[in-house]
């Protein structure tokens, strides 16, 4: 142990280190990161100086590991201190942790946004890299235009069409020195340090597994998005399909496609025929309505045309507990439900109890066999919003002010999916919209711009600053298509309002326009109205790759 001691020492001493060892009383937890020091331990460090934090021991002669910003030390450079590190820390097994470490005097505050949706894309897209360097962290590289995901799934669309790299969406993420974008998850966040704990997927040949890392922000941005909601059913995560990303519309058809060719195969019987090729969706939101048309519109034009045999098979069953397409116009709902019924959809009432591999179980104890089970009832916190030890709104999500700041921690701000006003504001929570999260991606990168010209950008200088107007939703409406050129427009801003409610062809031309308008690149509009063409011309690409 003496001479644990003596090598800690000596390396908190090393010229060059990036860092320092960590204390055997260090502990990391999913969610908010916290540290337990002995005395010794903090005036060591803070005599040197340096409050980041390493839960590994760092090491002179740095290395890039291939990400623009982290570096590290290989281990072979002092493997005499490696092997007492491993065995003083054998108890708590901790992680190595590079970094990105804490923007310096003279260089431009750092923003880190957590997340590619909806809200951390457009908050992306406005902000003034002349100000700020731009840090963004996402298991995935890109944002997707969810409002079309559904026409991905029987090809009416191509997924790249709905899909927009966040490089193309801000620039400086590729290109500015001091901006990155780091494909990974965010597993906590220590709101004193002003750090953010991150991990990348395991097995994808990087030194270590996990591979972890911390990256230092002078505001940080969570718009982490939200998780499907499963209302703990047995089964659900196990055999359902969830319709959420480009993946899952990709599995979607994978799965679909599969059903249809393996019907045909000789020696199936009528009853395996009947429930490969039964296709049923649970949840009447605009999402479930919207798969279940553009499901019957394939069966009607494509699938009766290429797959003969079994044309009479496939079918389609939606399920809903209440009313489909319940913040509607009521005409709009009455008008949904004739034109599906009438394009071959099966509309129930019930609850799902239990799911299985071949069949669920509903509620009043019959069963519905199935071949493909895609699930959409709604969105609820992630595992990491849950984690964090923030202030929660109703429903779980981050409680944020009116100006979309977590009130109890400094330079948080959080938005989107995850994010919902706190109860002493007086404000209802808003639902989990595309256009809300848009909403409040474009209040917050202004408020950013502001701040930052008058030099609030850095950690903790923005305390004096008056923020302005609070931010204020204004729903535009709804829309949703219900296939066969027909779609659903609402333009009431809230569900006992008067207004604007149409349905037919006229509405599909607006929801088609509409969306192509908000599509964020010229490049994936192009894309978007071409496969729309040729869709009409040709039919859709039902090859399954």
């Amino acid at each position: 142990m003496a001479l644990a001691r003596i090598a800690r020492s000596s390396l908190r001493r090393s010229e060059g280190a990036i860092g320092y060892y960590a204390s055997e009383k260090d502990i990391l937890c999913e969610g908010v990161y916290t540290r337990k020091f002995s005395s010794s331990s903090v005036e060591d460090v803070t005599a040197g100086g340096n409050l980041s934090y390493l839960s590994s021991i760092r090491k002179v002669d740095q290395m890039s590991f291939g990400s623009r910003g982290i570096t590290v030390t290989p281990k072979n450079q002092f493997p005499q201190v490696e092997r007492i590190v491993e065995e003083s820390d054998s108890e708590y097994d901790n992680p190595k942790y590079p970094s990105l470490e804490a923007t310096k005097p003279g260089e431009k505050p750092r923003v880190v946004v957590l997340g590619t949706g909806w809200a951390a894309c457009r908050f992306l897209k406005g902000l003034d890299t002349k100000i700020y360097d731009a840090v963004c962290i996402s298991p995935r590289n890109h944002m997707v235009f969810t409002p079309l995901l559904a026409s991905t799934c029987v090809g009416t669309l191509e997924f790249r069409s709905v899909t927009e790299p966040v490089g193309q969406i801000q620039s400086a993420l590729a290109k500015d020195p001091n901006s990155y974008f780091y494909l990974a998850s965010c597993t906590g966040i220590d709101t004193d340090k002003h750090e953010v704990y991150c991990e990348t997927a395991g097995n994808v040949g990087l030194p270590y597994e996990p591979y972890r890392f911390k990256v230092a922000y002078d505001k940080l941005v969570i718009a982490a998005g939200a998780e499907p909601v499963t209302f703990g059913i047995k089964g659900v995560k196990e055999h359902a399909f969830f319709l959420r990303e480009v993946y899952h519309a990709q599995e979607i058809r994978k799965k679909l496609l599969l059903n249809l060719m393996l019907s045909e195969n000789p020696g199936i019987s009528e009853e395996e025929k009947e429930r490969l090729l039964h296709c049923v969706v649970i949840g009447g939101g605009p999402t479930g309505v919207e798969f279940s048309g553009e499901l019957s519109d394939f069966i009607i034009r494509d699938v009766r045309q290429r797959y003969a045999h079994v044309k009479n098979y496939i079918r389609v069953t939606l399920i809903e507990a209440n009313e489909i397409l319940s913040s509607f116009d009521v005409g709009l709902r009455q008008y949904a439900t004739k034109h599906l019924t009438k394009s071959g959809v099966r509309l129930v009432r019930g609850v799902v109890k239990e799911v299985h591999p071949k069949k669920i179980v509903l509620s009043d104890g019959s069963d519905v066999p199935y071949g493909l089970l895609v699930w959409s009832t709604g969105v609820g916190p992630s595992e990491f919003v849950k984690s964090l030890n923030l202030p929660k709104s109703l429903g779980g999500r981050i409680g944020v002010d009116e100006w979309l700041q977590v009130p109890s921690v400094e330079d948080v701000f959080a938005l989107g999916d995850c994010a919902g006003f706190l109860e002493q504001t007086g404000r209802q929570v808003l639902p989990a919209l595309a256009q809300v999260a848009e909403r409040e991606g474009k209040f917050l990168v202004e408020l950013f711009n502001k701040i930052g010209k008058q030099n609030g950008g850095k950690a903790l200088q923005a305390k004096d600053i008056p923020l302005g107007e609070p931010f204020v939703y204004k729903h535009l409406g709804s829309m949703a298509s219900v296939g066969r050129y027909k779609a659903l427009v609402d333009l009431r801003q809230n569900k006992d309002d008067k207004g604007i409610a149409l349905a037919g062809f006229v509405s599909w031309l607006v929801w088609r326009s509409a969306y192509l308008t908000r599509v964020v690149s010229w490049r994936n509009r192009f894309y978007v109205a071409v496969n729309w063409a040729t869709t009409l011309i040709l039919g859709r690409d039902n090859s399954r790759i």
